[in-house]
């Protein structure tokens, strides 16, 4: 995502603090986007994409459907982190090419412990799913234990985050609207 990042900041005649200043983020940790140095987490992403004006798609090259009916087959997935990113969290974009979209789907592998302190809030509503596994899910000031087939619906500005716990690593799919 960083070279896509750093190429519709040039396009756009942004300098790094100007997007800084728009998506509420600081310059140093967007230049290490754009490096690929970090990888940003939903909420980092959903920022940019706001800041950019654009759906979070887009920042992954997404195409225009053309009959409003957009398939991405399994191996068509998009990565938004990597394995053994900073923050644990691995993400994979699973609606990327649909152009106009109310929601974000992601196919989420939380890390097994947490890092420190660190909760995540962004805009609008989330929805956790789980495929396999078993996730902590912490909301404010909530612990809750999910298994396979069990979600969770909740407010985005909450603190929250998850982990894999047992096992088997859990797999989620989270859905993100109202952004």
């Amino acid at each position: 995502m960083g070279l896509r990042l750093r190429q519709m900041r040039r396009q756009r005649k942004l300098s790094l603090d100007v997007l800084a200043g728009k998506a509420g983020l600081t310059k140093s940790y967007l230049s290490k986007l754009e490096r690929e140095i970090n990888v940003p987490s939903i909420a980092s992403t959903l920022k940019i994409a706001k800041a950019f004006g654009v759906q979070v798609g887009q920042l992954f090259g997404e195409t225009t459907d053309q009959n409003g009916v957009c398939v991405v087959r399994k191996d068509e997935r998009k990565p938004v982190t990597r394995p053994g990113t900073k923050n644990g969290y691995y993400y994979e974009s699973i609606v990327y090419k649909r152009h106009s979209k109310c929601m974000e789907a992601f196919i989420v592998r939380s890390p097994r412990n947490f890092k420190d302190n660190i909760f995540y809030e962004h805009a609008g509503e989330e929805m956790i799913f789980v495929l396999k596994g078993k996730v902590e899910v912490m909301v404010a000031d909530k612990c809750m234990v999910l298994g396979p087939g069990d979600s969770i619906y909740f407010d985005a500005h909450l603190l929250h985050r998850s982990r894999s716990i047992g096992p088997v690593q859990a797999e989620t799919l989270v859905v993100v609207g109202g952004v």
